[in-house]
């Protein structure tokens, strides 16, 4: 799956920045601080079995993806945030987590292209 940006999350950004200029950049600003610490964070919850930071982790990061329009992040947040205990043991972890990093990756990218003066 291709990473993208939901337009019509990006365009309810433009209006709230319109209304409140900068709010859109700042926003940009706060994500691309936050979404690397919050997938760390959700590297260290796997690491020390604490499923619990983990899906707060997962969910937090979501939720910020999810207004930001972050689909394929938002995707691959909510299936680590549904694992359950018996599961960060199982093979398919790995994968789960590089898919975390691409689409992290992936969506900071476009996000600095949508405002560039950051």
């Amino acid at each position: 799956m291709a990473a993208s940006l939901e337009p019509k999350a990006l365009e309810l950004l433009r209006m709230l920045d319109r209304d409140q200029p900068g709010s859109f950049s700042e926003f940009v600003r706060m994500f691309v601080h936050e979404a690397p610490e919050l997938v760390r964070r959700m590297e260290n919850a796997l690491l020390a079995g604490d499923i619990d930071t983990l899906g707060k982790s997962a969910h937090y990061l979501r939720s910020a993806a999810l207004a930001m329009g972050a689909t394929q992040l938002v995707s691959v947040c909510h299936g680590i945030e549904q694992l359950q205990a018996e599961q960060l043991q199982d093979a398919d972890i790995g994968r789960r987590f590089d898919e975390l990093r691409r689409a992290t990756r992936d969506s900071l990218l476009l996000l600095l292209q949508e405002v560039p003066q950051i």
